[in-house]
């Protein structure tokens, strides 16, 4: 007789997934972008899970501060941080941003190209939009394929079994130049996290830090195989969004 199975309980996204604020990481990157820039800005965080980056950018002092997170059990931490919180961007239809943060949000959503074109509407007129996603190609996906023609599902990281979607290079590319009215201001990439596996003296010692640079230098020259997460900035153009705005005015 077939034995019943238990429903599969998902870790809370705000325990799940972690802050990395070390220089290479994607928030580290993020922050990097608007350090000194938020003083009158209204910032939009998509997918804030545990709110370590909305703490960060809390410090900056910016005039508003939005969270969108789907799993509500997150949304009890995340009140202490943010402004408001919303489970979905629908609430904020009639709000615009200076600047909207989507990291690691894209991979797991059914439309990738639908949903950022939904984010995009929220941008205010030379507003700018922060991205990363995982980075298929990354060499910890391409050497088991080559040598075992496999891959695994993992709990976390490129190959999170919750992700829907993969990227590579030229189709982030692709998504992120294909946003109407918008252009890519700059590119980038991240390393591996590899201070979350190691013992946390290793982490903090002089000779991992020391190796950052070349690791973070070899990831931006080489994306394709050595960035962990891609990364982009993305602006709206001015004068699209005050003829979308006369256009519904008139």
């Amino acid at each position: 007789m077939l034995k019943k199975s238990e429903p599969t309980i998902q870790t809370p996204v705000h325990e799940k997934y972690r802050f990395k604020p070390l220089k290479g990481s994607s928030h580290h990157w993020a922050l990097a972008q608007m350090r000194g820039k938020l003083g009158t800005s209204r910032v939009l965080d998509v997918g804030a899970g545990g709110g370590g980056l909305g703490k960060c950018v809390r410090d900056e002092a910016p005039a508003a501060l939005v969270a969108v997170e789907p799993d509500t059990r997150a949304h009890e931490t995340l009140r202490r941080i943010y402004d408001s919180v919303h489970p979905n961007l629908i609430a904020l239809s009639e709000t615009r941003f200076d600047w909207i943060l989507a990291m690691d949000v894209l991979e797991h959503t059914p439309s990738p190209e639908v949903f950022l074109s939904e984010i995009r509407k929220l941008l205010a007129p030379g507003g700018k939009l922060l991205i990363s996603v995982p980075n298929v190609a990354h060499w910890s996906v391409r050497v088991p394929l080559f040598f075992w023609g496999s891959f695994e599902y993992k709990p976390l990281g490129i190959m999170d079994k919750t992700h829907l979607h993969f990227f590579y290079q030229r189709s982030f590319r692709r998504l992120c130049s294909s946003l109407p009215g918008c252009r890519v201001v700059s590119e980038s990439a991240s390393i591996e996290p590899f201070e979350l596996a190691l013992p946390s003296w290793l982490g903090r010692s002089v000779l991992y830090r020391a190796l950052i640079p070349i690791r973070l230098g070899l990831a931006r020259t080489f994306r394709g195989l050595f960035a962990y997460q891609l990364l982009a900035v993305i602006e709206t153009g001015l004068e699209s969004q005050e003829r979308e705005q006369s256009g519904k005015s008139s």
